[in-house]
């Protein structure tokens, strides 16, 4: 990999294509001359003998050499600063940042690949415990998954001063794990350690890693000690990494699949707390995407985190996940914003956490610090399409239609698939009053419920009555129990109000997760000025800023 990005960097690929074709192109004109001169066919073959000789001189000479403003120069003699002004070192990372990439799969069977992205993600997930060490999420930092790019760039783009990397070799129930950390700024190797055991101690060697790097990154003057991992049987663990990636796929399919795999850890060993966590996670996450019933999916998800909670309760995933339903389902708003910061003390830089705690702030119309919160989220995980996403909307609530349009389109990039993307950047668009364009929006849209509920709020705004009655008769003949603010949304957009205020007492009697928004929803403003917005906003612990 530095090999080829050092290749790169020389614009040794550059010289060998452009080489190739002057070469091609003086073959053609050479072989018109010579037969105008008539001159025999050796003539030409000479010419291409000279041609293949001079190509690996001009490689030579492209990596002894580089064009620099004082003229062509040897790259001996080209001081160390401009050597790397390619691939500068990370801007605006603290020494106490780390990211660990995904391990690469050495073993035999590609299925492994699973095996050796999991000891990854768990390397990572101990790190985030760690109190001071700033730790990038798995979506930025396994985005460079397959690509040649060297630690430097990799570092400047994430924004981190150290790398973790190795890689993993599986046979049987054996296990060789190497793994090494990068000094980012000069590429050089701070700690390095092979692991040769039984897979029985893949958690042992989870810890002794973990707490290697934390010395190594001197985290032991916080008076900290290094995390630990959460044993459990090898095979429900080796269900559980295959369980939790299905689950990043956030497809029905993958959610299918993880709740299958997740399951099946559970059968083999009950007391394995991070499946509990991510179970939960998985059933919320189905629930949101209209995969299961709202209400069950919710429910599940509950209990799952309460399970995982009574086992460890030092996992801050499940305890944020349920503060965040204690205030939205109006159980316990105080406790559950003490759920959801201890969450964040435990792991400050947990992205998931604190764009739950930004719509939080989108609920209580703070939309100054959701915005705080999703730019701190967005340095923990600089490539994730759910801080994104969650960012996009307290942008759009903001009234910042440009940034939300830019942060929505780069969630698409991100993610091409991701559900409702095409829908919310239809809004957008309705919000800068281009209909048209949220039209072609609305029209790429790949989940049914979303495009339904996208064409009935446009083809209103274009004037299509007719259409936008069809689309929301759609709708209505989908499963409504989880979309009941939706339904109230487009009411309310098309100046239904009764309609618009009864759908939104069944979103508030179904604590739908959409009334999070209700308070600065654009499309809910022809409600503000009726008799009944203030009383709703109560109800729903809306009214005042938690």
């Amino acid at each position: 990999m530095r090999l080829i990005a050092e290749l790169k960097r020389r614009k040794v690929f550059q010289t060998a294509a452009i080489y190739a074709a002057a070469a091609w192109l003086l073959l053609q004109v050479a072989g018109l001359l010579l037969q105008m001169l008539e001159v025999p066919a050796w003539g030409l073959k000479l010419v291409f003998v000279v041609l293949l000789v001079g190509f690996p001189l001009a490689l030579v000479l492209s990596w002894m050499h580089q064009i620099t403003p004082q003229g062509i120069r040897r790259e001996v003699d080209i001081p160390p600063p401009e050597r790397v002004a390619e691939a500068p070192p990370a801007v605006g990372a603290t020494d106490n940042s780390i990211a660990v990439l995904p391990f690469d799969n050495m073993s035999d069977d590609p299925s492994n690949a699973h095996f050796a992205d999991g000891l990854s993600e768990e390397l990572l997930n101990l790190l985030a415990r760690m109190p001071g060490l700033r730790v990038v999420a798995r979506t930025s930092s396994f985005s460079f998954r397959g690509r040649a790019v060297d630690a430097a760039t990799i570092a400047h783009e994430l924004k981190v001063a150290h790398l973790l990397e190795g890689s993993v070799r599986k046979a049987g129930n054996r296990v060789r794990i190497t793994a090494q950390l990068i000094r980012a700024a000069d590429s050089s190797h701070v700690w390095s350690q092979a692991y040769d055991r039984d897979l029985g101690d893949i958690f042992a060697i989870q810890d002794e890693i973990a707490a290697a790097v934390v010395d190594e990154l001197e985290m032991k003057l916080l008076g900290k000690a290094a995390p630990r991992s959460s044993p459990t049987d090898t095979e429900a663990y080796t269900h559980f990494l295959r369980g939790r990636h299905f689950s990043e796929l956030a497809s029905a399919t993958g959610y299918r699949q993880s709740v299958q795999e997740l399951e099946a850890a559970l059968a083999i060993d009950p007391g394995f707390a991070p499946a509990w966590a991510t179970l939960g996670a998985v059933y919320w996450g189905a629930a949101n995407n209209s995969l299961i019933e709202y209400a069950e999916g919710t429910r599940r998800a509950r209990e799952c985190s309460e399970r995982a909670l009574a086992i460890d309760p030092n996992l801050a995933e499940p305890m944020s996940l349920l503060g965040y339903f204690d205030v939205v389902d109006g159980v316990d708003h105080d406790g559950g914003m003490r759920r959801l910061e201890r969450g964040r003390e435990l792991e400050p830089c947990n992205p998931r956490i604190l764009t739950r705690v930004a719509n939080i702030a989108i609920r209580g119309g703070r939309l100054d610090d959701a915005v705080r919160y999703c730019q701190q989220a967005l340095r923990a995980d600089p490539l994730s399409p759910l801080v994104h996403a969650v960012y996009g909307n307290a942008c759009l609530f903001a009234g910042r239609l440009d940034e939300a349009e830019a942060l929505r389109r780069k969630v698409l990039e991100l993610s091409p698939g991701w559900l409702s993307g095409h829908f919310h950047l239809a809004r957008i668009q309705l919000a800068k009053n281009d209909p048209a364009a949220a039209l072609g929006e609305i029209r790429q849209e790949q989940s049914d419920f979303w495009r339904l509920t996208g064409l009935a709020l446009v083809q209103h705004a274009l004037g299509n009555r007719e259409e936008s009655d069809a689309a929301l008769r759609g709708l209505m003949q989908m499963d409504t129990s989880g979309a009941a603010y939706q339904l109230a949304q487009v009411h309310a957009f098309r100046g239904e109000i009764d309609a618009a205020f009864e759908w939104l007492d069944r979103a508030g009697a179904t604590h739908d997760a959409g009334l999070t928004f209700a308070r600065v929803d654009p499309l809910l403003r022809g409600l503000h000025d009726d008799a009944r917005w203030g009383p709703l906003l109560e109800r729903n612990g809306l009214a005042v800023s938690p």
